[in-house]
């Protein structure tokens, strides 16, 4: 029997997934966004039945007094973000994710991560990879607040020392597939997230400018066949397989030291659909299967012993049903909401202009109660205390179902549809999730909860390389033996 983080790739599981597959590479997952939002998101499988036996054995809860096993060091590791993954995916075991349900077996799981605040993708990824918050990493949202529809795409934006630096200077090989602001040349082997702003659902025509060079190339010859528009297409899943195949190829050919990659399927599901809809599992299925082909190159290069994987999301998911638009309620004071989602934060026009934040709470709390119930207000103090955008000198924080537009004019509250995050971190719904297997790690543990700023100082911790995490520390009860706390 094959132990350890072993996957469910291929005929064990075929007939469980023939027809979620069959759906999986047909059915596109549109982005197409309600008219009075905008949601700035980004937007072979799996071996042997004997492993589904394996993972039967071990539904048991792990003895707390029983002595956990020890892994040898960490040589290699791989960070798996999951755009919008919540901890209920792979703590409902009803939910199709038997490799992330068997990697929660075999090693730590958090119930719940807290995300930077706003809950979005760009500042999350940020934080994981500095250990700080957005308030120091200068990413505080996806895009900069005056963009034409840039992204921050390149590393440079970080406004903070990266793990990508840190481990080119302790001569580490490094590698990124579709990772949020990757855009560098110290990445040995990169496949970076960035496309045209005309045509943001076509992943891999810019892409192609700043890979690495022929990295694609031998990708498509080896493990993808041809990279086109409609395959790296963010509305359908086959972009996140094409993300997992290159993946092991790269894993599997040049053996990085480290290894992150990103798969976005689950929050397209998420903004179009809204939380727990059929259309979100499918992206789950999709991407498990994705899990289950990279673990199966792990196990096959014989570093399955070496190398620790870490499962990642960077926010949870709303089911929206309104859009506030507060732009319109402090016309002509002098400052204007920058909308994240179920937030938004206010910018004087006169950055000099001390007095902006009382002229626009006491217009908001005069609004007709049927709105004022609908959100809290932030002050500055608490936006320092989080994290947030320096600049911004308060922020609205709307209650579930209830999401910002930017719009200045046209009615106060209109109807939408689908999902989305950006709340504030501490809302339960914006929990996200966490599971640790392999070399270094605790086998059946779990962590009640962690920041996202932690996940920075875990892999510098656990490759043996100094990386100062300000916001950041490894939680108690991750590591597998003394010499690792």
């Amino acid at each position: 029997m094959i132990k350890n983080f072993t996957s469910f790739s291929s005929l064990g599981i075929f007939n469980l997934y023939l027809s979620i597959i069959i759906i999986i590479f047909t059915l596109p997952i549109s982005h197409a966004k309600a008219q009075t939002i905008n949601h700035n998101t980004k937007q072979p499988q799996t071996p042997n039945e004997t492993l589904i036996q394996a993972a039967n054995n071990n539904n048991h809860q792990p003895d707390q007094n029983t002595p956990t096993q020890s892994f040898p060091q960490t040589r290699h590791l791989i960070l798996i973000s999951i755009d919008a993954l919540t901890p209920d995916t792979y703590l409902n075991p009803k939910n199709p994710t038997p490799n992330l349900q068997t990697l929660k077996k075999q090693g730590t799981h958090t119930r719940h991560m807290t995300s930077t605040f706003p809950a979005y993708t760009y500042p999350a990824h940020a934080a994981m990879l500095t250990g700080q918050t957005p308030s120091n990493t200068n990413i505080t949202y996806n895009a900069p607040r005056n963009s034409k529809g840039e992204w921050n795409w390149h590393t440079t934006a970080i406004q903070a020392p990266t793990l990508w630096t840190a481990l080119k200077s302790a001569h580490l090989s490094t590698a990124a597939i579709q990772w949020p602001i990757s855009v560098s040349p110290e990445i040995t082997y990169n496949i970076p997230e960035i496309w045209d702003p005309n045509t943001p659902q076509d992943r891999i025509t810019q892409t192609r400018r700043y890979s690495s060079p022929g990295l694609l190339e031998k990708i498509e010859k080896n493990a993808t066949g041809t990279l086109t528009p409609e395959n790296m297409d963010e509305e359908h899943f086959s972009m996140d397989q094409n993300t997992a195949r290159a993946a092991a190829y790269i894993f599997s050919t040049y053996k990085p030291s480290f290894l992150a990659l990103h798969f976005a399927s689950l929050d397209g599901t998420g903004h179009h659909y809204g939380r727990g809809a059929d259309s979100t599992r499918l992206a789950l299925a999709s991407i498990d299967a994705g899990i289950g082909h990279l673990l199966e190159a792990v196990q096959r290069s014989g570093l399955k012993d070496s190398t620790t994987i870490l499962i990642t999301g960077d926010h949870g998911m709303v089911t929206m049903k309104y859009a506030l638009r507060p732009n319109i309620w402090i016309k002509g004071l002098g400052a204007r909401f920058h909308t994240a989602g179920g937030s938004c934060f206010l910018y004087p026009d006169d950055p000099k202009d001390t007095l902006a934040a009382q002229r626009i709470t006491r217009r908001l709390k005069n609004l007709p109660g049927k709105y004022r119930r609908l959100f809290r207000i932030y002050d500055k103090e608490r936006l320092i205390r989080m994290g947030a955008d320096r600049e911004a000198v308060l922020a609205l924080v709307a209650r579930d179902g209830y999401v910002f537009s930017g719009y200045e004019t046209g009615e106060e509250m209109v109807s939408v549809h689908g999902g989305h995050h950006g709340y504030d971190p501490s809302n339960p719904k914006m929990y996200t999730g966490f599971i640790a297997a392999g070399a270094g790690i605790r086998k059946g543990g779990e962590i009640k909860s962690l920041k996202i700023t932690d996940i920075a100082g875990i892999v510098a911790h656990l490759l043996n390389v100094d990386f100062p995490t300000p916001a950041g520390k490894i939680p108690a009860g991750l590591l597998s033996s003394p010499e690792h706390k």
